[in-house]
Formats: structure tokens, C-alpha cells, sequence
């Protein structure tokens, strides 16, 4: 049904912590990251973890709930996600915290913040194809698909502020769907 591709898979750290951020087109997005084989633990929406299986999985992975637009809720998020970074475990966020299958949306600051202050590496990854693949509020897939996932080169968060973070992210991250590098791919299917 899925083709996935994925680029410039070098730009993932063999261990150590990272803020990983993509942007978010579909409900495949979380397969497309699995595909990477790092050990991420998700920020995820609070009613996933009410599913029957998959919320025991989500808590038995140690994935962090956060209740979009619920102050307190990120709050809580943010602070787990740091004591994830500091036990040395890659944090996956999407930023724009929604489903945007035709483009990006508004970048939320909660990864950012949380790259700035613990100043680990901040890694975008492009999904390309999943929005099409299965497109939000609908269960059928017609066909198969190409999706791309591709690994962009980190981002130095220095003493840089969230803002400027979140707008590196964006520019490498539309730079990269116009732009595809160079580079050795790997295909898998799904």
C-alpha cells in the first residue's frame, strides 16, 4: 500500500537526546517516524491515550499526553518531555499540534522552548505523501503511495530563542519539499 523513502537518515544521532520535529499531514505520520528506529518517546493528544490497546501501549512506551490549548497540560508536557531529554531519550513533536494535510500549519512553541532550553540538537523532518496517503477524518486508503520522509540537517540551538528556532525549522523544512537533496535513499513498504 506505502512506499516510504527515506533521506538523509546520517542526520539522526546514534544516541544521546534531540528534539525531532515534523510536520504533520496525516495518521501515518507516527509510522513514517517508527520507521527511523530511534527510540522517541511522542507528545501525543490526551484522548489517543483513552484508545483501549493503543493507550496501554502509549503508557507502556512512556509517550507524553497533552491536552491541546490546556495551559496546564503543556505545561506538564513540556516538563516530562525535559526529564525524557534528560534521562538521555529523543523527543518526537509535531509542532503544528493538528492534522495539516495541505501544507504546513502555525508552528506551536512547545518544541522550541523545549529545544532552547535543554540545548539539545534540533532535528526537522520533512513527511511528504502521507496527507494523500490517508487523508484526515477518513478511514479508506485508494491505492498505493509515495511518501518520503526525509531527515534534514540538525539545527544548532545555541542560545538561540524559541522564535528563531521555530522559523529555521519552517524555512528548512519548505526549503526541503522544494528542494529535495542529494541524497542516498532508503525504501521500505508498508
Amino acid at each position: 500500500m506505502y512506499r516510504f523513502t527515506i533521506e538523509g537518515i546520517e542526520h539522526l544521532p546514534p544516541t544521546g537526546p534531540y528534539v525531532l520535529v515534523a510536520n504533520h499531514e496525516s495518521g501515518l505520520d507516527v509510522l513514517a517516524l517508527l520507521l527511523l528506529r530511534a527510540p522517541l518517546r511522542f507528545l501525543a493528544e490526551t484522548w489517543m491515550f483513552k484508545i483501549p490497546l493503543a493507550g496501554f501501549l502509549f503508557r507502556t512506551c512512556r509517550h507524553i499526553p497533552v491536552k491541546p490549548g490546556d495551559r496546564e497540560s503543556g505545561q506538564r508536557a513540556l516538563a516530562a518531555a525535559e526529564e525524557a531529554i534528560r534521562e538521555g531519550t529523543p523527543v518526537a513533536i509535531f509542532p503544528e499540534g493538528r492534522l495539516c494535510a495541505d501544507g504546513m500549519g502555525d508552528f506551536k512553541p512547545g518544541a522550541f522552548v523545549l529545544a532552547a532550553r535543554t540545548r539539545v540538537p534540533l532535528i526537522p523532518v520533512l513527511l511528504e505523501g502521507t496527507g494523500r496517503a490517508w487523508r484526515p477524518g477518513t478511514v479508506v486508503v485508494h491505492g498505493a503511495h509515495e511518501i518520503r520522509i526525509a531527515v534534514l540537517s540538525p539545527i544548532v540551538v545555541g542560545a538561540a530563542p524559541p522564535e528563531t528556532l521555530a522559523d529555521q525549522t519552517r524555512r528548512a523544512l519548505g526549503d526541503a519539499r522544494t528542494h529535495p537533496p542529494p541524497t542516498e535513499a532508503v525504501t521500505q513498504w508498508a
